[in-house]
């Protein structure tokens, strides 16, 4: 369901397209998900809004609260990859925006994990904690996105009465 090659952008950037990319896909399904929830959604663009209003605004609007501190975590890694040159994805970061989500949505992420071993005959005894910082992160990100576009997908099927 991940829409516009998100996982492949992902897959071929270094550490810091990697970050920035990620950011923009979650934050262009936050625009979508906003659009989708106010009536006059020309409107936003005049609020001139940034990420962390966006995340807000859209859990004033319906997301669900827990899904609040993982795009936060996410937002935070993005500012210092944005402004420090010296910026390097590590294990810290990767741990951090893990625990942000909430238990529901950790289960959802190793899902996805065991999902993609089971599809390209990965030995299941290899672990989601045991991958590299950077192969966590595309998970978690693609999560993300995923979890937005479901949102978004249930906001457009209220709104057609499905």
């Amino acid at each position: 369901m991940i829409e516009n090659g998100a996982i492949e952008d992902l897959m071929r950037e270094d550490e810091l397209g990697m970050v920035i990319r990620a950011h923009i896909h979650v934050e262009a399904q936050l625009i979508r998900l906003l659009e989708a929830l106010v009536p006059y959604p020309e409107s936003l663009d005049k609020m001139n809004l940034d990420y962390s209003q966006r995340v807000n605004l859209s859990i004033a609007m319906g997301l669900k609260p827990e899904q609040a501190p993982p795009l936060r975590a996410l937002g935070s890694i993005r500012n210092r990859f944005a402004h420090r040159l010296d910026s390097s994805l590590n294990r810290s970061d990767v741990d951090n925006l893990y625990n942000a989500f909430s238990s529901d949505d950790k289960i959802i992420v190793q899902q996805g994990f065991d999902r993609t071993n089971k599809q390209m005959s990965q030995d299941n005894k290899v672990k989601f904690k045991m991958l590299e910082p950077r192969d966590q992160f595309i998970l978690m990100a693609v999560t993300l996105i995923s979890m937005l576009e479901v949102a978004v997908s249930e906001v457009v099927a209220r709104e057609n009465g499905a």
